[in-house]
This record gives structure tokens, C-alpha cells and sequence, in this order.
């Protein structure tokens, strides 16, 4: 899947909403389409350093599938709180549920996302690096 310049070309926010869709639907070239790179991740405090497109892939890949495995079928953004940083550049904290095929809670969890726009280039929003809040 390549990347869509009519979701890049939205606000932040709605670019979180596809990441939603992507992600639940464990499109992780889809996911990855949304994503500069070098990318970095942070989780539990850690500096995950993505250094190209395969690399972020394989990222969001290993991800999905670990919350697949774990019961998770959807990511719900219950709450988006957008910060611009100008106007090329936004954080987006945002809360998430992840929910199991019945629609039960099975996570609620805050990440933090790094978007920059790129609007000479028609691209859009793009994700540069996401924190999560565990």
C-alpha cells in the first residue's frame, strides 16, 4: 500500500485517525507509508533507532503482532491532544483502548507522536517518532 497524499495532506489528527485504521487492520505497510525515517520509538524509556523504511516495517510488523497475540482486534484514539509546534510540526498525545474482538478494554494507554509536514513535497503529516507513556 502506498501512500495516500489525501490523508497526508489532512491535519495531524486525522492522520492519527488512519494510523488507527492501518493499525487495526495490521497493515503494517500501510502503517509505514505514514512514517519518515529515520524513525525513533520509545518504549520503556528506551530509544528505539529505525534507521530506514524496512526497519520501521519491521517495527510496526512486530508490534501488531505482539498485541495480536496478546487479544488485542482494534486501537480506539479515545483522546487526541494536539500541540503545534508551529506549522510544520506537531505533538499529538493520545489516549488510546485497545480492544479485544467483543469490544472489551483490553489496554488504555497514552502515546505521545511527532508529526511534521512536508506540504512542499504534497506529502503532508508524517510520523518522526512516537513515546509511549508505559
Amino acid at each position: 500500500m502506498g501512500c495516500d497524499s489525501r490523508v497526508m495532506a489532512n491535519d495531524p489528527e486525522s492522520v492519527i485517525h488512519e494510523y488507527a485504521r492501518r493499525y487495526s487492520a495490521h497493515d503494517a505497510e500501510g502503517v509505514t507509508a505514514l512514517c519518515l525515517w529515520p524513525f525513533v520509538a520509545v518504549r520503556g524509556g528506551a530509544a528505539i533507532h529505525l534507521a530506514d523504511q524496512d526497519a520501521v516495517h519491521d517495527h510496526f510488523a512486530a508490534m501488531m503482532d505482539a498485541y495480536r497475540g496478546q487479544g488485542a482486534a482494534t486501537w480506539s484514539p479515545v483522546e487526541i491532544e494536539s500541540r503545534r509546534l508551529g506549522d510544520y510540526a506537531s505533538f499529538e498525545i493520545v489516549r488510546w483502548n485497545a480492544l479485544d474482538g467483543n469490544g472489551t478494554v483490553l489496554r488504555d494507554t497514552k502515546t505521545t507522536y511527532h508529526l511534521l509536514a512536508a506540504p512542499e513535497e504534497a506529502e503532508g503529516w508524517r510520523f518522526l517518532s512516537y513515546t509511549n507513556h508505559f
